[in-house]
């Protein structure tokens, strides 16, 4: 894989999250690590729901640079939320073209398909494509150990309104072509493109909200 430039700097930034009735407290941190971007977001509840759901979900990935964007390296998921906890972790391998790692105690091993994600390397890949104009059109999510296929779609010039401020953005929507399942990226120009608001919508229905409370740029 031919190296390239890393278009969307490092930076750290917390959100507000409500799922329902519960609530709680999400982290996103990039930073470039040699050639390669690292990426996490974690997950924690707060208040009436920690005591409900105590531990944390948490998500790592690395990421090389090719012309045609980042692409995922490895994968790694620890959530200590569910009861018994759960660990997933995938190596993206493109020289032998597969998915190999272990989901549930359980061995993967599955054909690596071209420009495919985890599901936290396709927010880098989304913030690269809109600093560096390139057009992204969808493309598929290896979790739970398979693929899944999305459609994308681009709304530019939506405000909203965050604790950190309110901010011009571009909706970046995805949704499943399997399940009424969709997520947006709201992502500022001002912030690099970093989100400032998240949506989950199941079913006609948001499901879940995160709100930029601060944010950071990294070194």
């Amino acid at each position: 894989m031919a190296a390239a430039e890393l278009t969307v700097p490092p930076f750290s930034a917390v959100y507000k999250v409500r799922y329902g009735v519960l609530s709680g407290k999400m982290t996103l941190e990039l930073r470039h690590i040699d050639e390669n971007y690292w990426y996490e977001t974690s997950l924690r509840p707060k208040g009436v729901a920690s005591w409900l759901r105590r531990g944390e979900i948490r998500e790592t990935t690395n990421l090389a640079v090719a012309d045609s964007g980042p692409q995922p390296l490895d994968y790694v998921n620890v959530d200590t939320i569910a009861r018994p906890h759960r660990r997933a972790n995938y190596a993206f391998d493109a020289a032998s073209g597969r998915v190999t790692g272990e989901y549930k105690q359980r061995e993967v091993d599955e054909e690596l398909r071209a420009g495919g994600h985890n599901r936290i390397s396709a927010h880098v890949a989304i913030m690269h494509a809109l600093r560096s104009g390139q057009d992204i059109a969808g493309f598929s999510v290896f979790d739970r150990a398979r693929w899944r296929d999305f459609e994308l779609e681009i709304i530019p010039d939506q405000s909203v309104k965050t604790p950190y401020g309110t901010f011009e953005t571009v909706e970046i929507r995805y949704a499943s072509t399997e399940k009424d399942r969709s997520w947006s990226l709201h992502c500022a120009p001002d912030l690099n493109f970093a989100p400032v608001l998240i949506v989950f919508r199941e079913g006609g229905k948001t499901k879940s909200r995160a709100q930029l409370t601060d944010y950071r740029m990294g070194t």
